[in-house]
């Protein structure tokens, strides 16, 4: 891990319950200078707060202010405030974050659409980012890409599975994999469902009875370990990724599939805006396709391995950074 002799403070705003990233985040920016604090981006950081959070509770705005400006803001100095999601972030929080930083930069992995609380806050910081396209033309707001957390792997390329389906259930997510896997003959394929909690189990049972029944045993309550995870996209030839439908921005996934050199069912049209997805490892099917489109694809590319293309957090953050 690189050191820098003269290290810059930095405080990271980050959804601190979202996986294993504010760590991983807090990783780059020490080794690209900065020494990190991390703070939760809306208090109280627990269940409670994410109801609130969820309900849009507008006190939540309030405790989020004074915590932040209590612990991490009095009497502390920063080079920078990076500040991710922000869903407890409000104009009057950037304020006290300007007296006590020369820089502020935003950006959130979710659309206005998804996520709409940074629209209060983000032309008050000096620099917001998106990742999502239709936000970015909207809003002329820069796009920055996600980027691949998969650890450095030269293996060479195993085929375990002929697709793999690793997704956390939403929107329409079990009717996409359904129509995948229905119209495509697959003999060796992994399906990981994860359900948050029994709230959602319930409501996604309600929506979709039969496709719930049907692909009940594929469905869990605990996320995948992440190493089992990596290993399962390292070895197969395809995998799914279903974009929520309120956003247009690149996932994570598509950019580990990259790193895997796995390829890519999606129903994102906006993936080959970013030139290393083209039609020699992605096959963009939307749920309203033709499946005989879907399978001619899927035959076409079967047996062509593609290009590695790595895109690392390093990447990421010298973006935001810069």
């Amino acid at each position: 891990m690189k050191k820098s002799n003269n290290p810059k403070n930095c405080l990271l705003v980050f959804p601190k319950s979202f996986y294993h990233y504010s760590e991983y985040f807090k990783k780059a920016l020490y080794e690209n200078g900065f020494q990190v604090t991390v703070c939760n981006d809306e208090y109280p950081e627990s269940t409670l707060g994410k109801i609130m959070g969820k309900l849009r509770i507008p006190h939540l705005l309030k405790l989020t202010l004074i915590e932040i400006k209590e612990k991490f803001l009095d009497g502390k100095s920063y080079d920078l405030v990076l500040i991710i999601k922000g869903r407890g972030i409000s104009p009057e929080l950037i304020q006290e974050m300007r007296k006590v930083s020369a820089k502020i930069v935003g950006f959130s992995f979710d659309s206005f659409k998804y996520l709409s609380a940074p629209i209060k806050w983000f032309k008050y910081v000096d620099t917001f980012y998106t990742f999502d396209y239709r936000d970015s033309e909207k809003f002329e707001l820069p796009i920055v890409e996600l980027f691949s957390s998969l650890s450095e792997n030269n293996i060479e390329k195993k085929f375990s599975y002929q697709i793999s389906a690793i997704v956390r259930n939403h929107s329409e997510r079990l009717n996409y994999i359904d129509k995948v896997f229905s119209n495509l003959q697959i003999e060796r394929k992994f399906i990981y469902i994860f359900e948050q909690n029994y709230f959602t189990f319930i409501l996604n049972f309600i929506k979709s009875p039969i496709l719930y029944l049907k692909y009940f045993k594929n469905i869990s309550f605990k996320s995948l370990p992440y190493s089992e995870y990596m290993r399962v996209l390292r070895e197969s030839n395809f995998t799914l990724d279903y974009a929520h439908p309120e956003q247009s921005g690149i996932t994570i996934r598509c950019f580990e599939a990259l790193d895997a050199q796995t390829k890519i069912i999606t129903n994102n049209t906006y993936v080959s805006r970013y030139k290393y997805f083209n039609n020699s490892n992605t096959i963009i099917f939307e749920p309203n396709s033709n499946p005989v489109f879907l399978q001619e694809e899927f035959k076409r590319i079967e047996n062509y391995i593609p290009e590695k293309h790595s895109r690392t957090i390093d990447h990421f953050i010298k973006k935001l950074i810069s």
